[in-house]
């Protein structure tokens, strides 16, 4: 069989496969509408719950949307979790005053790198807007830079914090601990009076190829 006669049903099969990325797409984008319509109308307690949920679909969707425009090889981490970082303050159901701000280096990461500093970041700043910025006005900073060897996440508030530097456990410090591990990364956090940070120093980032 000459390369010719194959040439049609490889383009079928990518025709095939650009149609099941499409569907992908189209079903997480609904799934994640669902919840936040359901959110709206839920008791506060199941409303938080849902809201966590969509910003988590959301998260996976942005990050399927950037494997599709890259090629699946890397993803373009500023471009990603800016996405991330507008959609949370997107769908905060509270009308906060807060300020989020954004300075990622234009970094690349594999695909399951990427997707777990997707979750980590919307963790993260989901969190300083429902606990550290829910009563007051405040600023959420969120940086990512080249850093031992690797790069650094950085979420920071200047929320309530708290005087004991307390932390409370629950899915999504658990959440974000496996994906950390699952990074081969390291955290470190501070919670005070003048707010919380957390910071994540993993490898297996870098500047763009050659």
């Amino acid at each position: 069989m000459t390369q010719n006669d194959l040439s049609p049903p490889r383009a079928d099969a990518a025709d095939v496969v650009r149609a099941a990325h499409h569907q992908i797409g189209n079903s997480l984008q609904s799934v994640a509408s669902l919840l936040r319509l359901e959110s709206r109308t839920a008791p506060p307690d199941a409303a938080t719950v849902l809201s966590e949920a969509g910003r988590r679909v959301r998260a996976i969707m942005h990050l399927h949307q950037r494997l599709q425009e890259g090629g699946g090889d890397l993803v373009r981490l500023d471009d990603l979790l800016g996405d991330i970082c507008r959609d949370v303050a997107e769908l905060d159901a509270v009308d906060r005053n807060a300020e989020i701000r954004v300075d990622i280096e234009p970094l690349y990461a594999a695909p399951g790198a990427a997707s777990a500093l997707a979750m980590i970041t919307a963790e993260w700043v989901g969190n300083a807007l429902e606990h550290g910025l829910a009563k007051r006005a405040g600023v959420i900073e969120v940086k990512l830079e080249l850093a031992d060897g690797g790069a650094r996440l950085t979420v920071a508030d200047t929320g309530v914090g708290s005087s004991g530097g307390d932390w409370l456990p629950g899915f999504g410090t658990s959440l974000v601990s496996r994906l950390a591990q699952q990074l081969g990364g390291r955290i470190s956090r501070s919670i005070d009076q003048g707010g919380s940070r957390f910071e994540l120093t993993f490898p297996g980032a870098g500047s763009a190829p050659a």
